[in-house]
Parts: structure tokens; C-alpha cells; sequence
């Protein structure tokens, strides 16, 4: 909203309304021995959430906020319970925007949202992304897949070395990114 947020905790970002999907759901996103349901809610147990009450989860609550998030989601199995590790890799990434989905993000950042997940959760997950910029979530895709990057993105910076080379805006050309990536400079006139 204009103003600098400083050092983020992941409780802080949460409380600004920032969520992320990391780039390896398995490592850095999800428990995988845990279920479904502890998976979704995990970041909202304080005090005052819709799953918690007076420091007391509310195990019906929660069941049925997460019941109906999978079935958003179309998410298989739709069951609470199920364990994240018996999923199918698209399953398990949409349990994962599930969580960040769970209380209305203004800002998802998306580290690779679509690695190693199958064609159709790639493009329900598109889908997804796309249905959630429309509503006015800020989205922030990172992505090595370019074709990904330029589906779906209203402005693309591009970065090299650690700082932004160069910034498109709506419907970049990919070999003008692809240029810009790897530092390519063409002569005026040159295809």
C-alpha cells in the first residue's frame, strides 16, 4: 500500500496480508507427515483467528474452513485429515496456496509455483493466479519458465546477477527477454 514494511518475520508478513508459495513445496513448504488440515492452518492458530478461540484450537472450525478450500481448490482428496504425503505433487502445491489462500492475502509471492506438478494442476494453478489478480491480490511470480512468466504476468523484470537489467511492460517479445537475461545486445535493425 505505498508504505516500506522493513524486516519481515513471517508472522509480521502475515499480519501485512503477505503470503508465499516457496520454491520447494517439500522442503520449505509443507509438513509432510502432517495432515492436510494442519498443513492449511498452521500460520493462523493466534488468538482470534476463525480456527482458534481463546488459545484453543477449534477442530470444527477448521475442518469445515478447510473442507471447503480443497473443494475450491479441487483439490483430491477432499478430506481434512488425509496426509499431505499421499498426494500427488499438484495436490500438494494447492494444499500449499490453500494456506496461503486461507485468510485473503494483498500480496502472494509465488517462488516457482508450478515446478513439478502435472499439466492440468499447472493450469488450474494459472487459473488460480489468474482469478486472484483479477480480484486484486498483488501477485509476485518468480520463474525460470519463461513461457509461464509471459502467460501470465502484466509487468516483467528481469534479473542478472543479483539486479534488475531490464523491465517490460504487458506482452513482452520472449526473445527480448531471453536478450535481456543473458545480457545479449543487438545491433538497431538486427532480428
Amino acid at each position: 500500500a505505498g508504505e516500506p514494511v522493513g524486516d519481515l518475520t513471517p508472522a509480521r508478513a502475515f499480519e501485512l496480508g503477505i503470503a508465499m508459495v516457496p520454491e520447494d513445496r517439500k522442503r520449505q513448504g509443507l509438513l509432510l507427515d502432517q495432515p492436510v488440515a494442519a498443513n492449511t492452518t498452521l500460520p493462523f492458530l493466534r488468538r482470534g483467528s476463525r480456527v482458534a478461540r481463546l488459545g484453543w484450537m477449534a477442530k470444527r472450525s477448521e475442518r469445515r474452513a478447510v473442507r471447503e478450500l480443497l473443494a475450491d481448490l479441487s483439490v483430491v482428496p477432499e478430506s481434512p485429515g488425509a496426509l499431505v504425503k499421499t498426494m500427488s505433487g499438484g495436490n500438494q502445491q494447492k494444499v500449499l496456496f490453500g494456506r496461503c489462500l486461507f485468510e485473503d492475502p494483498r500480496v502472494l509471492i509465488l517462488d516457482e509455483p508450478t515446478r513439478g506438478v502435472d499439466v492440468g494442476a499447472r493450469r488450474a494453478i494459472h487459473e488460480l493466479v489468474g482469478n486472484l489478480a483479477a480480484r486484486g491480490v498483488g501477485i509476485v511470480l518468480i520463474s525460470s519458465d519463461l513461457e509461464e512468466v509471459l502467460g501470465l504476468a502484466h509487468r516483467v523484470l528481469v534479473m542478472r546477477r543479483g539486479a534488475i537489467v531490464a523491465e517490460f511492460g504487458a506482452d513482452p517479445s520472449m526473445d527480448a527477454v531471453m536478450d535481456a537475461a543473458f545480457g545479449v545486445e543487438r545491433a538497431a535493425g538486427a532480428a
